[in-house]
């Protein structure tokens, strides 16, 4: 059983951490296949070409003509292509610079309000970047506790969640714990759920621990870690009369959508889809799951963050709108 929580919580995809800096899908594309690699494995390079999604490039390497080696080389690219990203989202004075201060002050939101005697709150993430180790922290503001990994093995003298993580090196390398689920925690914590892994933890065979490609449940359901976080996921929006707030998700994980859609319909869940690209309705309609997904909705937002949250740390009227409108 998960521990009590709000009843509020929150998904983010790739169009949160572009907000930083972070690469959509096309752009991880772009820099792959103009990494250094693809310049001494022609077949690699051709076949990028071709396939305008890394991930089901990197599908492809599971088959002839290509062999261990040729994944292990487009893994690297895709390896070096978040550690680009990470020093970019590591930033501190991004231009135009988002309000950091407002946005934690949603985030810890999360966590619910102090008279409710909440002792856990979700924030779930399809990205493997590290915004959230990097930027989560001034919870004593907001009187939430702060953030963690739940099921993973920390690192000696490594502080994740604070002003001072650092460059990336080798000793960001993180771990899951033997038995996740058994060892783990989530009482009195705001658990950072990153649902397809990150792309600094290592799998005990020492394998990247980051679900990319197009047999994502075939992934998650290999790893006790990110089995144990889908199990989660599931648990939390089915505990009744949730609201989940969906950030820069493009709604392209069937897997995701079902979740949330069997929420939606047998649980009472409602939805808040903040999306800053055109057609969101339309898109919404056309994914797996789609109809169901926005027969729940609460209602939306499109303003970009910095607009929501400008530097001049000003409270918008779109902050006090989404405010009043998810957590009524």
């Amino acid at each position: 059983m998960i521990p009590s929580f709000s009843k509020y919580t929150l998904l983010t995809g790739a169009g949160w951490s572009h907000n930083w800096g972070g690469r959509l899908a096309s752009e991880v594309w772009q820099s792959v296949i103009g990494h250094t690699v693809m310049k001494k494995n022609e077949p690699l390079r051709k076949m990028l070409l071709d396939e305008p999604s890394f991930e089901a490039a990197l599908a492809k390497t599971y088959a002839a003509p290509f062999a261990e080696e040729d994944r292990q080389e487009l893994e690297e690219a895709i390896l070096d292509t978040f550690i680009s990203m990470d020093r970019e989202i590591g930033l501190s004075d991004h231009d135009p610079w988002i309000n950091i201060y407002k946005v934690q002050e949603l985030l810890f939101r999360f966590w619910g309000q102090r008279a409710d005697h909440n002792n856990a709150s979700y924030l779930f993430t399809l990205n493997q970047d590290l915004f959230f180790e990097r930027h989560l922290y001034n919870e004593h503001v907001a009187g939430a506790p702060g953030g963690v990994l739940p099921g993973l093995v920390p690192v000696p003298n490594q502080r994740w969640f604070t002003t001072n993580v650092g460059l990336y090196s080798p000793e960001f390398t993180l771990r899951p714990a033997a038995d996740p689920a058994g060892e783990g925690r989530l009482q009195g914590q705001t658990n950072v759920i990153k649902l397809h892994g990150s792309f600094n933890w290592r799998s005990p065979n020492g394998r990247n621990l980051m679900v990319v490609g197009t047999e994502k449940t075939g992934q998650i359901a290999a790893s006790p870690l990110l089995s144990w976080y889908a199990e989660i996921f599931r648990q939390v929006l089915a505990a009744g009369g949730v609201r989940l707030m969906i950030v820069g998700y493009g709604f392209g994980d069937e897997h995701i959508n079902a979740v949330i859609a069997g929420a939606i319909e047998k649980n009472g869940l409602s939805v808040f889809i903040w999306d800053t690209a055109p057609n969101l309705k339309q898109r919404v309609l056309a994914a797996p799951h789609g109809p169901a997904i926005w027969n729940g909705l609460i209602s939306t937002a499109s303003r970009r963050l910095v607009e929501v949250f400008p530097s001049n740390q000003s409270v918008t009227e779109e902050y006090v709108r989404i405010q009043n409108t998810f957590f009524a």
